[in-house]
C-alpha cells in the first residue's frame, strides 16, 4: 500500500499516526492508531498509575491535601525564581525566558533592553550577575 503521508490524530492517545494504520478497536468502538490497537497505550497508562502510587507510598504518615498544595506551590515558586537567562556565545546579549508567558527573546544587559517582554509586556527581571553566565 502506498502511503501518501496523511496523518490523523488518534482520539484515544492524542498522537499523530499515518491514516492507513488506523484500525477499528472493539473496546473503544472507533478507529485507533496501531499503538492503541495493540494495547501499548493502555500499558503505559498502567505504568504511570503505578508510578503515582509509589510516589504516594513514599510520603510520610499524616500527609494530606494541604501538604500536597503547599509542595506544589513551593515547587512553582522555585521554578519562577530560577534564573531564566543563558549567555549567547560571541555576543554581550543573553537569552531570556519570560516568567509570565515562557516566550524566549534576546536581552541586552548593558543597555537593559528590552525593558519588558515583547510578547506579553511583562517586566524583565533584573540580571544580578552578568559575569557568572
Amino acid at each position: 500500500m502506498v502511503s501518501l503521508g496523511v496523518k490523523a490524530q488518534c482520539r484515544v492517545c492524542g498522537q499523530l499516526a499515518p491514516a492507513d494504520e488506523f484500525k477499528l478497536h472493539y473496546k473503544y468502538k472507533q478507529a485507533v492508531c496501531a499503538k492503541c490497537y495493540s494495547g501499548r497505550t493502555e500499558q503505559e497508562k498502567q505504568k504511570e498509575e503505578l508510578k503515582k502510587k509509589k510516589e504516594e507510598a513514599a510520603r510520610p504518615p499524616g500527609w494530606d491535601e494541604v501538604d500536597d498544595y503547599l509542595s506544589r506551590a513551593s515547587k512553582q515558586k522555585q521554578e519562577e525564581q530560577q534564573i531564566q537567562f543563558s549567555k549567547i556565545p560571541g555576543t554581550e546579549q543573553v537569552k531570556c525566558l519570560c516568567f509570565n508567558c515562557k516566550y524566549s527573546f534576546k536581552y541586552d544587559p548593558v543597555r537593559k533592553l528590552p525593558q519588558a517582554c515583547p510578547y506579553c509586556n511583562a517586566e524583565v527581571p533584573r540580571l544580578k550577575s552578568f559575569s557568572s553566565l
